[in-house]
């Protein structure tokens, strides 16, 4: 592959990731305000709204889609700025490239589906916490299908990083 079709390719991936991200980001920004309106028990804002309603999820449920989309987002953000500071093939490239988003994807809506579980989504039947459900599956399926293929992206990753680093020496 050509200089300029690896730096097209680069700026692409990075392109994408950074879009991801900053969308993860939003809809975790959207569990801090349901966050907001499941502890004050209804939709309020002051002034102009005061509605009482049942927030589906728990405050626990939407602490967590909160916290842990942001930190998949900023995930995702900082994998796509370190990409272009290491040595990678096309495959290694790609390969961190879906496996990144696909887990911001995979745990936004392990967060979301969870929350709204019977079970928390830890498993596909019954935990300690409940019965399985629709959600709990699809809880579970989104996060657990994806977590090999990031630990393989990190593992990349890092063997990137460490042969820069001696490189450099």
């Amino acid at each position: 592959m050509s200089k300029q079709t690896s730096k097209e390719l680069l700026s692409k991936v990075q392109g994408s990731m950074i879009g991801h991200g900053a969308l993860i980001m939003f809809i975790s920004l959207v569990a801090g305000i349901m966050l907001t309106f499941d502890m004050l028990e209804g939709f309020k804002i002051w002034p102009f709204l005061d509605i009482a309603v049942d927030i589906p999820g728990s405050v626990r449920g939407w602490k967590a889609a909160h916290v842990g989309g942001l930190l998949n987002a900023v995930m995702i953000l900082v994998v796509a700025l370190c990409v272009s500071k290491v040595t990678l093939s096309v495959k290694s490239l790609n390969f961190i490239h879906w496996s990144f988003i696909l887990t911001g994807w995979g745990n936004t809506v392990f967060y979301w589906a969870g929350n709204i579980a019977m079970n928390r989504g830890l498993a596909v039947g019954a935990t300690p916490y409940g019965e399985g459900d629709f959600y709990g599956a699809i809880a579970f399926l989104s996060a657990a299908s994806i977590m090999f293929f990031t630990m393989l992206g990190c593992l990349i990753l890092m063997k990137a990083g460490f042969q820069l680093s001696s490189s450099s020496e």
